[in-house]
C-alpha cells in the first residue's frame, strides 16, 4: 500500500486489529494521530495519564475520545513547527473495561504483557501504512509510564527512545492495587540507553515521587522546577502536570527527539 503525506490525515484516528485466541472476542488498538504540517519522519506516541484508557473512536466521521493529556496538547504546536507528529495510543478495545474516571481494565497485567507490545506493534504497521512515518519514540506519563518503561524493554530498537514522564511508581492500592505495581520490579541496568526520565523536581503527587525518577534517569534525566501547583497535587494545574511549564517541557522534548539532547534542568524565566 502506498503512504501518504502524514499531514493529509491531520488529526484522525487509526485503527488495527490485534491478535487474540480463538474463540476470544474481536478487539482493535487504535491511536489519534495529530501529524506535524511538514513531517520529519518522527512519531511520538503519548500513553496518558489516569486513568489510562482514552476511549478514542470515530463518531459520525470525526475523532471522539474521553479524554487527552492537557499538557501535551499545550505543547503540540513547538512539536509541530518541529516536525514531529503525535499519536495518543489508546488501549485496545477488549481492555476498555467500564467507562468512567477510574479504570476497571488495562492494568499492569495488560500493560507489562508481550500481548501489549504485539498489539502496539499492529498500530505502528499500520501507521507507517498509511504515513510513512517509520521512526517511533514513546512518552508515557503517570500511570501511562507503566507502557513506555515495559514497551522499551520489550520493543528494544523498534523505538528510537523511550520518555518516562512523571512516572508512577506507587501502587493505586485498594481497588487499584493492580496498577503501577510492576515498575519497582524493573532494574535501571535493564533500560535501553535511549530511554530518559522528566520530572518534576517538587512533585507533589503521592503515586509519582521525583526520587524514583531520580535513582533511575542512569541513561538521562530532564528536571522541571517552577510553575503551578494550584490544583489537586495529581491533577492538571499541578507541579505533577508541569502547570505554567508545557512550553519549556515542549522545548526539551524538541532538543532530544531530533538533535539527542539532555535538558538536565527546565525552568521557566522567572527561575
Amino acid at each position: 500500500m502506498a503512504s501518504m503525506n502524514p499531514a493529509a490525515l491531520a488529526r484522525d484516528v487509526v485503527e488495527a486489529k490485534v491478535e487474540r485466541s480463538v474463540g476470544a472476542p474481536p478487539a482493535v488498538i487504535r491511536g489519534l494521530l495529530d501529524a506535524a504540517p511538514q513531517p520529519n519522519g518522527k512519531l511520538l506516541l503519548v500513553f496518558p495519564g489516569w486513568p489510562g484508557i482514552p476511549r478514542i473512536e470515530t463518531r459520525e466521521g470525526r475523532p471522539a475520545w474521553l479524554y487527552l493529556q492537557q499538557h501535551v496538547e499545550e505543547m503540540k504546536p513547538l512539536l509541530h513547527q518541529a516536525g514531529i507528529s503525535l499519536m495518543t495510543v489508546d488501549c485496545p478495545t477488549d481492555q476498555w473495561g467500564v467507562r468512567g474516571p477510574s479504570p476497571t481494565a488495562c492494568d499492569d497485567h495488560y500493560r507489562s504483557s508481550e500481548q501489549h507490545a504485539s498489539d502496539v506493534r499492529s498500530l505502528l504497521r499500520r501507521t507507517s501504512e498509511l504515513t510513512g512515518l517509520r521512526t517511533f519514540y514513546v512518552m508515557g506519563h503517570s500511570y501511562g509510564a507503566v507502557s513506555s518503561h515495559w514497551l522499551a524493554l520489550r520493543m528494544g530498537e523498534e523505538l528510537a527512545g523511550s520518555i518516562h514522564s512523571a512516572a508512577q511508581s506507587v501502587p493505586g492500592g485498594g481497588a487499584f492495587t493492580q496498577y503501577a505495581f510492576s515498575v519497582a520490579g524493573i532494574q535501571p541496568s535493564q533500560m535501553p540507553k535511549t530511554s530518559i526520565y522528566l520530572h518534576h523536581r517538587d512533585d507533589l503527587c503521592r503515586f509519582t515521587p521525583y526520587d524514583f525518577a531520580k535513582a533511575r534517569g542512569v541513561n538521562g534525566l530532564m528536571t522541571v522546577i517552577g510553575g503551578n501547583r494550584w490544583s489537586e497535587p495529581c491533577g492538571k494545574a499541578s507541579f505533577h502536570s508541569y502547570a505554567e511549564r508545557s512550553q519549556e517541557v515542549g522545548a526539551a522534548l524538541v532538543r532530544w527527539i531530533n538533535d539527542g539532547v539532555i535538558t538536565p534542568l527546565i525552568k521557566g524565566p522567572s527561575d
